[in-house]
């Protein structure tokens, strides 16, 4: 197994970002900015906080600025060790996969409603469901009936049914199926028919179906592929490419076409991109078009365009930009518009807007509790 997320890599100060215009002896006024009046009702974003925090921080999300406010009351406390977090697709439940402890076998996933209005979460009745060993992954299928966890000790996911009144989850029949070597996170298709798992010690992604009545995930043939080192496995919106960010390896992401019939991964003509020092997250934007991957070794982001046909990430002039101490998860909302960045050895999250041609810009950042690690986002349609 390898070490949790947490404290991996060494501490580099973050960049303060600033600019200015004008000429000597003369100023000409920019024009005003578009009118924006903001969604309503307002997205709604979450930040979950590790260490001793043990947090989830709420958020109402401006859709005109990316600004995060945060809700009334903050926070919600969580289980120990938490490490990642999903939210419902339909703006109902939030579910958080605690660590708990790598010597017993007490892990679990914490449950939530979301209040409609305000965005505040509210633990279920009960409030936490055991879950396999050590589950660092944790992900919905898009109809928001079904939950996975990737549990890096006993190498299995963990499978469950999603009570749609109450959002309390059930175990289903059989309660887990076999993956690879410490499997880590958990993705499903867009389609929701399809499941993948990033296994770090054998360096393969595990792929399934989902039976779409039990949620019982049924191992592919064949079951993995190789995928360098894999911290985490990104699929476009389109469902039609899938990345892999190879953290311990030689700093690239691999590239994969999907096939739509089975699901199954196969490397792209050019099987992998060069990124930054120890990528570890990659986001894809709501169009398809832009692609974000998250460098903790050298705190920078990865600018991308993603080819329509190919799926390849063609870097961006300039292909970097600078981000906090330790960037882990990185998020893009569903608008399109903003990118989310939690910086893991600070309490912040880094707003960044996007730019006509897929780069970012600071746009400012909110408070969150030490050591935010994964970031979910809602916004009503």
């Amino acid at each position: 197994m390898r070490a949790s997320s947490l404290g991996i890599f060494g501490l580099i100060v973050v960049a303060v970002f600033t600019g200015s215009c004008g000429s000597a002896g003369m100023q000409t006024a920019l024009p005003p900015p578009p009118a924006c009046t903001p969604a309503s009702p307002a997205p709604f974003a979450y930040v979950l906080s590790g260490f001793s925090t043990a947090t989830v921080s709420s958020y109402t999300l401006n859709s005109c600025t990316g600004a995060l406010v945060a809700t009334t009351p903050p926070t919600v406390s969580t289980g120990i060790n938490p490490e990642e977090m999903v939210v419902d697709p339909k703006g109902r439940f939030a579910y958080v996969a605690n660590l708990v402890s790598n010597a017993t076998d007490l892990a679990t996933i914490s449950m939530y409603t979301i209040d409609p209005s305000s965005g505040v979460l509210t633990p279920t009745t009960p409030p936490t469901v055991p879950t396999g060993f050590f589950p660092q992954g944790i992900a919905i299928d898009p109809s928001g009936e079904f939950v996975y966890t990737a549990n890096s000790d006993d190498n299995t996911v963990s499978m469950f049914t999603v009570n749609q009144s109450t959002g309390v989850l059930s175990a289903t029949t059989p309660p887990t199926v076999a993956a690879g070597l410490s499997p880590f996170f958990v993705t499903v298709h867009p389609s929701g028919k399809y499941v993948y798992v990033s296994n770090q010690d054998d360096g393969t992604v595990s792929m399934y179906t989902i039976n779409l009545t039990t949620g019982v995930l049924t191992p592919m043939s064949p079951p993995t592929i190789v995928a360098g080192s894999p911290f985490g496995v990104a699929v476009d919106p389109t469902g039609r490419f899938a990345y892999t960010p190879n953290t311990y390896s030689n700093n690239t992401v691999s590239q994969f076409t999907i096939d739509q019939d089975t699901g199954a991964l196969s490397p792209s003509a050019i099987p992998s991109v060069p990124a930054g020092q120890q990528p570890v997250w990659v986001a894809i934007d709501p169009t398809g078009k832009y692609g974000y991957v998250v460098n903790r070794g050298d705190n920078t982001i990865s600018m991308y365009t993603v080819d329509a046909n190919t799926g390849n990430l063609v870097p961006n002039a300039p292909p970097t930009i600078g981000a906090g101490p330790q960037p882990f998860p990185v998020v893009v909302d569903p608008s399109g518009k903003f990118v989310y960045v939690a910086d893991e050895n600070s309490e912040q999250v880094a707003i960044f807007g996007i730019n006509s041609d897929g780069t970012l810009t600071p746009a400012g950042a909110a408070a969150a509790g030490a050591g935010p690690l994964s970031i979910g986002i809602y916004a009503p349609k």
